[in-house]
Order: C-alpha cells, then structure tokens, then sequence
C-alpha cells in the first residue's frame, strides 16, 4: 500500500511538526510537504533540515491542491485557526491536528469546517525537552501511540489512510473517541505535568543541593512552560480535577500504609506498571 497524501501541509513547524515533516520525507520522499507558520526564518530552518519542501509565511495561503492538512501548533493556536481554516481549502481535503486534549478540538473542527472537508482528530503521544524545528527529529515518532479520533459516525476510509500514515512513520495508531482520549491523558500525561511541578515548587533549595537522579527524574517535566499547558488545561480542566482528586486520595491511602505496613503490594503493584509503561522501548 503506497502513501496517498501527495501533498501534505503542516501548519506550524516546531518540534512535533518538523518531526512529522521529517518522518514522512524519510519514509515517502516523493510526497510533497509545504509549511505554513509566522516565522520565516524558522520556516527557513525547516526547509534547510528538509522538513518541509516550500512554506508560506503568514496568514495569505492557499491549500486548494492539499490532500492533508496538520495542525500542529498549541492547542490555543489551532482552536483558533479552525473558523476560518475551510476557506482555504479543497473539497475533498483531509485536517488532522496534533493537539494534547481532543474534545474541544473536534467540536470546534466537525462544527466549523465545510461538509466536504473531513477532520479526523490526531495526537502523538511523543515529544523531548527541546522545542522548535531544530530539534526535530524523523524518528520521534518510533514505537510512540498515535491516537487518532474519528467522528463516531463517519464510518470514512479517510481513517485507514491516516491510519496507514502513522504507521510509515513508525508510530502505533490507537482508535478512541476524543472524549475517552481526553480521560485517559489526564492521568497518563496531565496529572504527572502537575505531580512533577508541585514536587519542585515545594522543595527546598538547601535540599535540592543533596538531590539524586531519582529527584531529578521526578522533576524533569516541571522544566515546562506554563505557556504550553495552560490551553491543555483549559480545555480537560473536568478531567485534570478528577484525576488530581482520585490522585490525592491515594496519597492519602499511602499515608495511613506508611503507619500500619501496607505499602509492600502497592510497591509490587507499582513495578508492574513500570514495565508495562516500559515495554515499547
């Protein structure tokens, strides 16, 4: 089965961008990939890493010969490109995103875009510390889940070609609904976001001079900007709240364990997930 996105337009060439752009050229050289973003000169980067084959800077584009569209900015920047992304494009044109939350994405992509164009929501659960297209990499993408979420009842075969795409590219497709997706990345993803940046805005610095790299490890992701996350917890802030909460009450369950020795078989527990966690590296 060949590719059969020709032309292939990334909105936004950053890190997950670039990425795509890189895996897919590596994979499909033939396919066309034009970049769309603000910044010329990253745009330029990205044409000089072969990220992208041609780009437009700024907002007068034109995608009328377009087979697939990636919105791959913050979730913000793509709830706010989507209103006006239809006039863009051709019937028959395919828009896919890379957002970290879902619902609000689909929503505003099924209730905004025109009947002939289809959207099919996207994530890659894959990412490094560095940002911006010069960290890019072709293989980012290798062994990570890709989720993608359909319209439930679209029944479309637009689904097996993007299906078909994510896994050139290396990636694992997992199929769900954007309201199942939303749930399961509150805990995997969100709730260890907020786990990680309590535990190091509430250590103390004359500690933090004795720290490990069990410490270190733990804290890793406080190292984000806030800029990135605060749509991702505008738009799953209900779910956020219940896993803080379950989260919390666990704590709390540990607590007490630590008092009465209960805590070798959540120790045991907690091994297990490690490895399954671990299994695709």
């Amino acid at each position: 089965m060949d590719l059969s996105f020709h032309n292939i337009t990334i909105i936004g060439v950053g890190l997950i961008g670039g990425s795509l752009g890189l895996a897919i050229k590596k994979r499909s050289p033939g396919t066309h990939i034009l970049g769309v973003g603000r910044n010329q000169d990253r745009l330029e980067v990205a044409l000089r890493r072969g990220a992208i084959d041609d780009f437009y800077a700024g907002h007068d584009y034109r995608l009328a010969n377009q087979d697939l569209v990636i919105l791959a900015t913050p979730v913000e920047n793509i709830l706010a490109t989507l209103p006006s992304l239809g006039e863009h494009l051709a019937s028959g044109a395919i828009v896919t995103d890379v957002g970290s939350t879902k619902r609000a994405i689909c929503e505003m992509a099924w209730r905004s875009l025109p009947s002939q164009v289809e959207f099919i929501g996207g994530h890659p659960v894959a990412g490094r510390e560095g940002l911006g297209v010069e960290n890019s990499d072709a293989d980012l993408f290798a062994n990570a889940p890709y989720v993608i979420c359909p319209k439930v009842e679209s029944g479309s075969h637009n689904i097996e070609q993007l299906r078909f795409l994510v896994e050139l590219i290396g990636a694992q497709p997992v199929i769900m609904s954007a309201e199942e997706h939303d749930v399961a990345l509150s805990y995997v993803s969100h709730l260890p976001q907020l786990i990680s940046t309590a535990l190091a805005g509430m250590s103390n610095p004359e500690h933090v001079e004795l720290c490990g790299s069990g410490f270190r490890g733990l804290i890793r992701l406080a190292a984000s900007s806030y800029s990135i996350w605060e749509s991702i917890f505008a738009t799953n802030r209900d779910n956020i709240d219940k896993a803080l909460e379950d989260f919390m009450e666990h704590i709390q369950w540990m607590r007490s364990a630590l008092w009465d020795k209960g805590l070798a078989e959540e120790f045991s527990r907690a091994a297990k997930v490690f490895k399954l966690a671990n299994r695709r590296r």
